[in-house]
């Protein structure tokens, strides 16, 4: 019996299984699914891989500059030795740096992001899912009065949901346009991680929460203020869908054809009538005896393009035309 595997025929091209953690300049930035065994509701994370698209630098406003160099002047006096360490983050301290990612979503799993923070400075971090700021749930501004999660030195947090309250979240899942927690449709598929370094001399005020795993765990509010008030960095990681979506997940069989495993809700597959324990024996005429040969089948389409399915069910088999969606 040969071994049966396991994919998600989703986005035109498969997961590999390695990790794939996004190196900023203050933070590392790594998302993460949780794949269930089937028992319960045991299971794993594992890290999605992540790859870079752009990456540039752009000078920070002429104001900013001019409030650092104050700050880098108070920093030459005698300091505390917490102030000194955020003094030594500012030194150099004269542009923002925006990098741009790119991973592949798996539709109807559950994930979370893992923020590092690199340094041995508190550090003020927004992350933006979807134009929503995962803490408090409100539109993102892109500057310093948006409210930030709050890394300890050299901590790493796990943030799986939308902050509603103190002890209340909406979980991360990956899922279509239609089922999106976020109202406007041109902010859904994008991860942004927005860096604030801590001014060393500011008046300390609550714009930040403490950083832990967000839905069993309520937060506490840690002062922060910002030496900037735009971010020092920027980390995008585009999720959106680029190629072609089915909408189901399937598996080898010991004879001719796949077997549907699950077909998520408000996909393509869904939306035509495609069941769990169909078999898929033919697709565009072609025979279909793993899922590697759907996806080299769906690798040749484009958004609108449809594909013709030979299905099995107990009681009938029949062909069934569906129209890709992006």
């Amino acid at each position: 019996m040969r071994r049966f595997l396991t994919y998600a025929i989703l986005i035109g091209v498969a997961c590999s299984i390695s990790a794939g953690a996004v190196p900023g300049r203050y933070i590392d930035v790594e998302v993460e699914v949780f794949e269930s065994w089937g028992f319960l509701t045991w299971g794993a994370w594992r890290s999605l891989p992540i790859d870079l698209r752009t990456a540039r630098i752009e000078p920070l406003p002429d104001d900013e500059v001019a409030a650092l160099d104050g700050m880098r002047a108070e920093c030459v006096s005698e300091i505390e030795s917490e102030q000194a360490v955020a003094c030594e983050l500012l030194e150099d301290l004269a542009y923002t740096m925006l990098r741009s990612y790119r991973i592949a979503p798996l539709l109807g799993l559950r994930y979370r992001v893992v923020l590092t923070n690199l340094t041995e400075s508190y550090l003020g971090i927004v992350l933006s899912v979807d134009g929503l700021n995962s803490n408090g749930n409100q539109d993102v501004a892109g500057d310093a009065s948006d409210r930030k999660w709050i890394l300890l030195p050299e901590q790493t947090v796990y943030i799986s949901g939308w902050q509603i309250s103190e002890d209340e979240a909406l979980a991360f899942v990956f899922t279509t346009p239609s089922l999106s927690h976020v109202a406007v449709a041109e902010d859904r598929g994008r991860i942004d991680t927005y860096v604030y370094l801590l001014n060393p001399f500011g008046a300390m005020y609550e714009k930040g929460t403490g950083a832990g795993e967000v839905i069993d765990q309520p937060t506490v509010r840690i002062p922060f203020e910002s030496a900037t008030t735009t971010p020092v960095e920027r980390l995008t990681i585009d999720y959106g869908r680029e190629r072609v979506t089915l909408g189901l997940f399937c598996e080898e069989t010991d004879g001719p054809g796949i077997r549907v495993l699950n077909v998520v809700e408000g996909t393509a597959a869904a939306d035509a009538g495609v069941r769990a324990d169909d078999v898929i024996t033919y697709a565009d005429a072609r025979p279909v005896n793993s899922c590697a040969d759907l996806q080299e089948i769906l690798d040749s389409k484009v958004p609108g393009d449809r594909i013709l399915l030979k299905i099995h069910r107990p009681d009938r088999v029949f062909l069934l035309s569906i129209e890709l969606e992006e």
